[in-house]
């Protein structure tokens, strides 16, 4: 067993079969921690996926929701720490969080994308329009967040 670990034989064998039925990839979308499994992707893993998106030349999404619901070693790395170590295209690269889970806060269902690219972020908020954060909620993330006493003893 590969324990569930993502390899480049598994992501080009993918590809190319995906490839020989005329689609085309777009994005290699991850979960970094996985759900439900929990394996925490490490550096040398996130720099390969990092690689196979730079070769493909397609984005690469990192949902992050879980980032901190991690309590044991490994640690967790975020995509966005690999990807100031080395020479990526950041415009190719979007995370994905939310405070459903390591905040508790699942009926609030506040989302946030972090990219380096306009037109990303410029979707995101046309896309915002339609169903955006209510204004208590926002208050109370506000609040909440900034609180420097509750997030260190939170942490």
């Amino acid at each position: 067993s590969d324990n569930f670990n993502v390899t480049i034989n598994a992501l080009d064998r993918a590809f190319s079969q995906t490839k020989k039925r005329r689609l085309t990839v777009r994005a290699l979308l991850i979960s970094n921690p996985s759900n439900p499994v929990g394996n925490i992707l490490d550096s040398a893993t996130l720099t390969m996926l990092l690689e196979f998106a730079t070769e493909k030349n397609i984005h690469l999404v990192c949902d992050e929701i879980y980032a901190g619901s991690v309590y044991d070693s490994p640690n967790f790395t975020s995509i966005a720490k690999v990807l100031e170590s080395g020479e990526f295209d950041k415009s190719r690269v979007h995370i994905i969080y939310g405070t459903s889970k390591d905040l508790c806060l699942p009926g609030f269902r506040v989302g946030v994308i972090y990219s380096y690219n306009d037109k990303v972020l410029k979707a995101a908020q046309q896309m915002s329009r339609f169903c955006s954060v209510s204004s208590q909620t926002q208050h109370l993330l506000i609040n909440m967040l900034s609180d420097a006493q509750f997030i260190q003893q939170y942490l």
